[in-house]
C-alpha cells in the first residue's frame, strides 16, 4: 500500500470510523469495569463489616475466650471460605487465627489491602487480602478480612477481554469505515467525473438521484439544478447569438454606409445625417444600457433588501413615463391598492417602467396602460396589462430570456432584454414574472412574497 493510498479521504474516513468505535468500546467497558469493581469492593467491605459484628457480639457474650472458640469454629467448618479472621494482643503476639504471624502492612486501624501466606485445609499458600482492623477491648487487635483473589482474577479476565475487544472493535471500524467512507466518496467520484464532463462541453449531464430521500439525494438535486440552470443560460446565450449580432450590426452598418456615401458624393454632413446617426448610438447605447442593468441585477443579494410597497414602485414608474404616454396620446388607468413587500426599489422601478414601455411600444392605438397593484393570497402584486398582440402560450417561457426577439416583434425596436431584465430583477428580489392573457393583450405580474410587517405610506 503506497503512501499516497494512507492521504486519501477514504483511508482517513476509515481511521476516524475506527477511532469512534474504539473510543465508544473503551469507554463503556471502563464504565462497565468501574461500576461492577465498585459494587464488588462495597459487598465485600459489608461481609467484612458483618463478619466483625458477629466477633463483636461473641466478645460481648463471653470475652476474648469465646472469640477464640468462635475463630476455631470456623475454621473447622469443612470447604473453601473467603473470610480471614486474626486475632492478637497490642504487641501483635498471636492468639488465634488463620495466619501464622500479624501482617506488617496492617499495624494502625482501619483498612487494608495485603498479600500474605493464608492456611487452608491442606495447605498454606498466597493470597490476597482486604481487611480492616479494630482493637478488642484495651488488650487485643481484631483483623477480619476478605480474600480477593477473585476480583484479582476477574480484573485480569476483564483486562483480557478488553484487549481482545479493542481489537475486535479495531478491526471492524476500519472495515466499517472503509465501507461508509467509501460509500461517501462514490457519490464525490460520480460527482467530480459528472462535473469534468459537463466542463467538457456535455451540458445534459446529471448526477443519479437513488430515490432514497438521504443527504446525497438532496446534494445531488441541488447540482443538477445547477447543471440545469447554466445549461439553460448557455442555451439562452447561444440562441440569442443571432439575435444580438443583429441588433448591433444594423446600427453600425447603417452609420457606416451614411458615412461612406457622404464621402463619395463629397457633400457636407446636414441635419439629417447627425440626425440619423445620433438615432443610431442611442440605439446602441441602449442596448449597453441594458446590459448594464442584468449585471447589476446579477449582483443583488438579499441583505440588499428594503422595506416597500409596490404601489409605490408603480407610482415611480408611472412619473417616469408620464411624459412618453402624453406625447402618444395616451394614458394610465390605474388602480394601485397597498401591496407590501421587501427588495430593492431601484430594480423594481426599473422593472415596471420595461413593463410599460413593451405596452406602449407592442400595443396598438391610444388606448390606456392599465396598472394595478394589489396583495393577494400569492403575494404582493404589481401587474400591467396592455391590448396588444400578447405572447403565445409557448413562447412566454422564451420571451423571459436573455436576447430574445420573438418573430412579431423584429419589425420594433429593442434589444431583446426588456422582459429577461424583468424576470431577472424579479427573481432576484425572490419573486416570479407571470406573463399572462389579457384577452387581447398582455397582462405582466410581478408577483414577491408579502411582508405583513409593512404598512403602505399611501
Amino acid at each position: 500500500m503506497s503512501i499516497s493510498h494512507f492521504r486519501t479521504a477514504t483511508f482517513q474516513g476509515a481511521v476516524l470510523v475506527t477511532l469512534a468505535v474504539l473510543l465508544a468500546t473503551v469507554a463503556a467497558l471502563t464504565l462497565q469495569y468501574s461500576r461492577t469493581f465498585s459494587v464488588l469492593e462495597a459487598e465485600s467491605r459489608h461481609l467484612v463489616q458483618v463478619e466483625v459484628e458477629h466477633v463483636k457480639d461473641r466478645y460481648a457474650a463471653g470475652g476474648i475466650g469465646e472469640v477464640v472458640r468462635f475463630i476455631a469454629q470456623i475454621q473447622r467448618v469443612p470447604g473453601p471460605r473467603d473470610s480471614v479472621f486474626l486475632l492478637a494482643s497490642n504487641d501483635r503476639r498471636l492468639v488465634a487465627g488463620d495466619m501464622d504471624q500479624w501482617p506488617g502492612e496492617a499495624q494502625a486501624p482501619g483498612w487494608h489491602v495485603f498479600t500474605v501466606p493464608v492456611r487452608s485445609e491442606t495447605s498454606i499458600r498466597e493470597r490476597r487480602v482486604e481487611a480492616l482492623v479494630l482493637a478488642l477491648g484495651k488488650e487485643n487487635l481484631l483483623l477480619v478480612g476478605h480474600l480477593t483473589d477473585g476480583r484479582d482474577q476477574l480484573r485480569t479476565r476483564y483486562l483480557e477481554g478488553l484487549a481482545w475487544s479493542v481489537s475486535a472493535a479495531a478491526f471492524l471500524g476500519l472495515v466499517l469505515g472503509y465501507w461508509i467512507s467509501r460509500r461517501a466518496l462514490r457519490f464525490v467520484d460520480r460527482a467530480a467525473r459528472t462535473g469534468n464532463r459537463f466542463l467538457a462541453g456535455r451540458y445534459g449531464e446529471r448526477l443519479p438521484v437513488t430515490g432514497r430521500g438521504d443527504e446525497f439525494d438532496r446534494l445531488a438535486e441541488v447540482i443538477n439544478a445547477c447543471f440545469a440552470e447554466v445549461e439553460r443560460t448557455i442555451a439562452s446565450l447561444r440562441a440569442a447569438t443571432d439575435g444580438l449580432a443583429h441588433d448591433l450590426k444594423t446600427p453600425l452598418t447603417r452609420m457606416k454606409a451614411r458615412a461612406e456615401l457622404a464621402i463619395i458624393r463629397d457633400v457636407a454632413v446636414g441635419p439629417d445625417f447627425l440626425a440619423a446617426t445620433a438615432s443610431d448610438i442611442d440605439a446602441l447605447l441602449k442596448l449597453i444600457n441594458d446590459l448594464l442593468a442584468l449585471a447589476r441585477v446579477d449582483a443583488v443579494t438579499p441583505d440588499m433588501f428594503q422595506p416597500l410597497d409596490l404601489a409605490d414602485v408603480a407610482r415611480e414608474a408611472m412619473e417616469l413615463f408620464e411624459p412618453v404616454l402624453e406625447a402618444a396620446g395616451r394614458n394610465f388607468a390605474a388602480s394601485l391598492e397597498p401591496a407590501p413587500a421587501r427588495g430593492t426599489r431601484s430594480l423594481l422601478v426599473h422593472a415596471a417602467c420595461n413593463l410599460i414601455d413593451n405596452a406602449v411600444k407592442h400595443a396598438p392605438g391610444s388606448g390606456p396602460v392599465e396598472i394595478v397593484t394589489a396583495s393577494t393570497a400569492a403575494g404582493a402584486e404589481l401587474r400591467v396589462s396592455d391590448s396588444g398582440p400578447g405572447i403565445a402560450m409557448q413562447h412566454r417561457q422564451r420571451a423571459k430570456e436573455r436576447l430574445v426577439r420573438l418573430d412579431n416583434s423584429r419589425s420594433t425596436e429593442g434589444s431583446g432584454l426588456g422582459l429577461s431584465i424583468v424576470a431577472a430583477a424579479v427573481r432576484a428580489n425572490k419573486g416570479e414574472l407571470v406573463l399572462d392573457d389579457n384577452l387581447p393583450g398582455l397582462n405582466a405580474v410581478i408577483r414577491l412574497p408579502l411582508d405583513h410587517t409593512i404598512r403602505s405610506s399611501s
